[in-house]
């Protein structure tokens, strides 16, 4: 019962946030120009000294689905997204992670601040590394879930035991990255991107390899990935 209720809290605490950014947004309306739907995958590198030593896998893919757009005057955009995230579940681990995340994105482009590009950025003059090339952050909420499959017995010989043991808890993000906007077509933009996103310290049951509650205060990870975005044609849109 306590289990459902946390869950339950965990969602209202995700809505009440997203619901936060969409006021954001609407307030944002009269001064924003167009926008963009993407897809952003990645590939992650967890950095964790803690889950190494607990034999959780750290490494895994996050796919979100954003909503993006920019201020009129300024090379100032938002990518909003809520994703999906989780570790690989691999024999040789005890455990893995899955998370249901929302990032607010928020991308500057340093050579080109105060340039008049509407996006897509290959339809103005410059260089592509003038145009396209952003520094962006990324603060975010998380509910993150530990699903611990193997633990150590405390009766000798200690082997493993096989359990199907989860703990979730609602934690913060932060993140930078950087990366390259592509104009594929007048509609679609190929970004490839690094980034780096640091998780807040949080006690988690089971994290231990007996079992036992810890706190997780090092996790951090290295991503790779690709954010693919399409710009709705408004000449299209207005024939209908």
């Amino acid at each position: 019962m306590k289990k459902h209720e946390n869950k339950s809290h965990a969602i209202i605490v995700i809505l009440n946030m997203i619901q936060r950014h969409l006021a954001l947004i609407l307030i944002l309306c009269p001064i924003v120009s167009y926008g963009q739907f993407g897809v952003h995958v990645k590939y992650l590198f967890g950095q964790s000294e803690t889950l190494d030593t607990f034999n959780l896998n750290q490494d895994g893919l996050q796919a979100s689905v954003e909503y993006s757009f920019r201020l009129k005057q300024k090379r100032l955009e938002f990518h909003p997204g809520l994703g999906y995230r989780l570790t690989f579940n691999k024999d040789i681990y005890d455990g893995y992670f899955t998370s249901i995340d929302f990032d607010f994105n928020t991308a500057i482009y340093p050579f080109d601040f105060a340039g008049d590009c509407d996006c897509p950025t290959w339809s103005k003059d410059g260089t592509l590394m003038k145009k396209g090339f952003f520094i962006e952050i990324s603060p975010g909420i998380a509910y993150q879930t530990l699903h611990r499959t193997q633990i150590v017995s405390d009766v000798f010989p200690f082997v493993l035991e096989k359990v199907d043991l989860e703990s979730s808890n609602v934690i913060l993000k932060l993140g930078g990255a950087i990366g390259l906007d592509i104009g594929v077509s007048e509609q679609l933009t190929l970004t490839p991107m690094i980034s780096y996103t640091m998780l807040s310290s949080t006690e988690w049951a089971n994290l231990d390899r007996s079992g036992s509650a810890r706190t997780l205060d090092d996790y951090t990870y290295l991503g790779a990935g690709i954010r693919l975005a399409y710009k709705p044609d408004p000449k299209r849109r207005r024939r209908f």
